[in-house]
């Protein structure tokens, strides 16, 4: 396929398009009596005994006669949150739409960053990656129905646009009738439907512009909705279309340091005898990523109700987003070095990890380093849906396939100061905000362009694919309404999945007698300058090869590249001779299918103990996996086919004790599987045979299986109000984690090996604690009872895995990645039908950012330091179909902070966070 160009690039107005080619004991009986015999003492005190006549037949009963008072806005998003976790068969948390197009936050990570028990991370001005009860591995479901994207197992929820949902929920829960996968729990968001809406014609839309003091960037967001709902002979339609369009314009600043590890080599020999055994990193860097990431969306639906018993669905959606992201960093490397010397040596408070040193030597591994990257996502899916209701009958079906697609390609430059003599570092310098690490430059001139050498030039590509369809049908029968057996559900579900991962690149470098000065190399005339915005620190400036030259100028570049009197080396899966670099079946390249078929059976039931009702939902689920992943060692090696084929029975039960209609403890035993990743269990390995060692993966990975027990004890008041407390326990007993093995065997191949791989841990525990209070204050007088607030916190008490660490002493760092022992939440809201204000407030504990199990029992693994940011808005409703609002997001600029080792062993570095402000409008007819 032959190049393309694309207007709008990272540092320019242009950017090429590349054609891609083919522990602590817990006693859980313990904690449920506990959380009993609380809910009685709650039932029984004197502000609760007004409770005691309610019928006990009817613990949903409405609050006195609260509800036929129409609420709109924030007290109404809360009251619908509020009943959707006081119904539901599972432990959950919700959070709607306060309004057409309007979530609370942003974008979905950010909203449910406030829901009790969910921990986020942000980068490039936005949330990242989300953990719920201090596991990472969750599911996402849009509509119920499980979504991915590329070949992962879960969805990118920033590719969903806030403005697109009617609501989010998470799942720490499911039941037998909910797709298997995700054992830290369930995010599902739910997109409008036409029958949802108001009969007529519906108009909404928004515009929203957020400006950051980081990068000095501006982003626009808009969306507009169109819906109609009417009826005809053939009964009630409706259709919907709904578009987003969002452009995330970041800069993001950091300083930081890699691996940690002892000294090796020149560098190992030339430590004073007393400092052989010191730890010290493996480069140290300052470095800023910017670009936009342009997000594309769009939800049309279409619903024909025929009549009261049935009605159809015919429903599709896109969300796209297409990335550039420009990378720069200026980096010294304090190992592998020609002709160390190494002087000035100071450790940390450890005694063992390196503080600072002056490192002198010749051709010193130090400048800058560049990576110009674009990034496309597609995901598409269309779905179809059946439905049929009797007075005793449900009867439903669906069909949908899905198909998404990753692109990336990158344009890569090393650049090196070859007059520079020395460099001195410090990874706790007071010459950097908050100690961050420092590096001091001897014998070059950064502000010299002839200073500057092209090392190595490298150009690549990837692409992921995946298609699947999926058919399911669910039916129910209601039984009774008052009897021991109220309904009886079962339904089946078959999915097949075909997935792909290629992946190419080509280099080439250029050192010794053939090494180029940056302005001689091609496109070399236009270099950009670049400096990081650190506050308290005075950052130098370099310079890099500017992209639109690089793409002017890039078969100048190949030319370059293929001239052997001027490279001194080049390699990868494809010449320079080719326009377009060709991906290649080897280097961790696979094609994947997977198909799962599924069946389940529950009932709901109830009865009395006494006076208290108790309900809930006793099921199984019975799923089936089979498939294959099909590698390749090289592009001419025989293909080695890993077959994939295992079952799980995963049974569930809850229960509700309703104490008085507003008080209720809710119990709940689940068991889950989290899948292997595509890219995790293939058959493929790069080996080495000179030193018996390599890398792949492993196709012997199994699921991670999951049991866990849940309590819940919940008191509802008024239209919104609610305090709950929660405690739950989950035993997984088979994370997938990445591992450096001695002296084993690897399928196919003979004799012994010393390989990185991924396998399943050993068993871990996760036990913890949840509270949660939120609603209006309406008992206040007059204006007063226009204030609400919401407070809720997460205590996770544990959360370890077994690490396989290689002695097997059982020393070592146990922590799971993403948890934080402590995290809060607290909001202050007022609102009135013109006038809405809301100030909050987030806290995260430290938690471990990556488990490093090659080295030191897990001593060095990554820990980010606690995290905050407080958060404002203010709307006001001049009309009834117009509101405005301005909103601000980190007010007080709190940064991320991260080190090495759980007891703060050496710095990591800094990741400067930005402060938002945000001004929007919405109409809605």
């Amino acid at each position: 396929m032959s190049n393309s160009l694309h207007r709008d690039a990272l540092s320019g107005d242009r950017v090429v398009w590349l054609g891609f080619t083919k522990m602590h004991p817990f006693n859980t009986k313990k904690w449920m009596l506990a959380a009993t015999g609380l809910a009685v003492v709650m039932y029984c005190t004197p502000a609760l005994a007004q409770n005691a006549n309610d019928k006990p037949t009817t613990p949903q009963a409405d609050d006195d006669k609260e509800t036929v008072v129409i609420v709109k806005g924030l007290r109404k998003s809360l009251q619908s949150a509020a009943q959707k976790k006081r119904k539901a068969g599972q432990i959950l948390e919700a959070i709607d739409a306060e309004d057409v197009g309007k979530l609370p936050d942003n974008n979905v990570v950010e909203a449910i960053s406030r829901v009790t028990g969910v921990q986020i991370t942000r980068e490039r001005g936005e949330g990242g990656s989300v953990a719920i009860r201090g596991m990472t591995d969750i599911q996402t479901t849009l509509n119920g129905n499980a979504t991915s994207s590329g070949t992962g197992r879960a969805a990118s929820l920033n590719d969903i646009p806030a403005e697109l949902l009617k609501s989010v929920q998470v799942y720490k829960t499911r039941t037998a009738d909910q797709v298997e996968g995700g054992i830290a729990g369930t995010v599902n968001v739910d997109l409008r439907r036409p029958l949802d809406l108001p009969k007529g014609w519906t108009f909404a839309g928004s515009a929203r512009r957020v400006y950051s003091n980081v990068g000095d960037t501006e982003s626009p967001y808009y969306s507009a909705l169109v819906a109609n709902r009417f009826l005809t002979d053939a009964g009630e339609f409706g259709f919907l279309l709904n578009l987003s369009y969002q452009k995330n314009n970041y800069g993001e600043q950091y300083i930081e340091n890699e691996t940690p590890r002892e000294f090796w080599g020149a560098e190992l020999a030339a430590l004073p005898a007393d400092k052989k055994t010191i730890v010290g990193v493996y480069k140290m860097r300052y470095g800023v990523e910017r670009g936009f990431v342009e997000r594309p969306s769009y939800n049309a639906a279409l619903q024909w109700k025929v009549n009261d018993k049935l009605s159809f669905l015919v429903e599709a959606s896109g969300f796209d987003s297409e990335e550039h992201r420009q990378m720069d960093v200026l980096e010294a490397r304090l190992k592998d070095i020609a002709n160390v010397k190494i002087s000035n040596i100071t450790l940390m408070p450890d005694g063992r990890s390196l503080k600072s040193a002056t490192f002198s030597g010749t051709d010193l591994p130090i400048g800058p380093w560049a990576n110009d990257q674009a990034i496309t996502n597609e995901n598409r899916r269309l779905n179809f849906e059946v439905n049929y209701n009797t007075d005793r009958w449900n009867l439903n079906a669906s069909v949908y396939k899905d198909d998404n697609r990753t692109d990336m390609q990158w344009y890569r430059q090393t650049i090196r100061f070859t007059n520079a003599t020395s460099f001195y570092v410090d990874m706790d310098s007071d010459k950097t905000i908050e100690g961050a690490p420092y590096v001091e430059y001897t014998g070059v001139n950064l502000a010299d362009s002839s200073s500057y050498f092209m090392r190595e030039f490298e150009n690549g590509k990837s692409f992921e694919e995946s298609e699947e369809v999926v058919w399911q049908a669910n039916a129910s029968y209601r039984a009774s309404d008052d009897k021991l057996f109220r309904n009886f559900q079962f339904g089946l579900r078959h999915s097949d999945r075909s997935t792909s991962r290629a992946y190419g690149y080509r280099f080439a470098n250029f050192v010794g007698a053939k090494a180029v000065k940056l302005t001689n190399f091609p496109s070399g005339n236009a270099l950009d300058a670049v400096s990081i915005k650190v506050p308290g620190f005075d950052s130098p400036t370099w310079y890099r090869l500017n992209l639109n030259s690089i793409i002017d100028n890039f078969d100048a570049i190949r030319a370059y590249a293929t001239d052997p009197n001027k490279v001194s080396g080049s390699g990868g899966s494809g010449g320079w001779g080719d326009s377009v670099v060709t991906t290649e079946t080897g280097f961790g390249s696979f094609e994947a299918t997977e198909k799962t078929a599924a069946v389940y059976a529950q009932f709901t039931y109830g009865f009395n103990i006494a006076s208290i009702p108790v309900d809930g939902v006793i099921g199984v689920r019975n799923t089936h996996t089979w498939g294959s992943s099909t590698t390749r060692n090289s592009p001419t090696a025989k293909p080695v086919v890993a077959p994939i084929d295992y079952s799980d029975a995963l049974p569930s039960a809850t229960a509700v004790i309703h104490f008085t209609p507003k008080l209720q403890l809710r119990l709940a035993y689940t068991e889950n599987v989290q899948r292997p990743g595509f890219g995790e269990a293939t058959s493929w390995m790069s080996l080495n045979n000179d030193c018996r060692c390599g890398w792949g993966g492993n196709a012997a990975l199994l699921p991670n299986h999951e049991t866990s027990y849940d309590a819940s004890l919940e008191y509802y008041f008024g239209r919104s109000g609610l305090v709950s407390l929660a405690t739950y326990l989950k035993k997984p007993d088979g994370f997938i984690t990445w591992v450096h093995e001695v002296n084993v065997p690897v399928p196919g191949y003979e004799g012994l090996w010393t390989v990185d791989r991924p396998v399943n841990a050993g068993p871990g525990e996760f036990q913890g604690y949840e509270f949660a209070a939120q609603g209006f204050f309406d008992f206040l007088p007059g204006k007063w009872a226009n204030f609400g607030a919401s407070l809720n916190a997460t205590y996770n008490d544990k959360a370890e895995i077994l690490y396989p660490y290689l002695n097997d002493t059982g020393l070592g760092d146990y922590n799971a990645v993403g948890n934080s022992k402590y995290t809060y939440n607290v909001a202050l809201y007022y609102e009135t039908p013109q006038l809405g204000a809301r100030i909050a407030y987030n806290y995260r504990d430290k938690y471990r950012d990556s488990a490093v199990l090659d080295y030191d029992q897990g001593r060095y693994s990554l820990y980010v330091d606690p995290t905050s940011r407080l958060d404002a808005s203010l709307t006001w409703t001049p009309i009834r179909q117009l509101t405005l609002s301005v909103e601000g997001t980190n007010l007080l600029e709190n940064n991320t902070k991260r080190y090495w080792g759980e007891d703060n062993l050496v710095p990591m570095g800094l990741r400067v966070q930005a402060r938002t402000i945000q001004i929007g409008a919405r109409f809605r007819y």
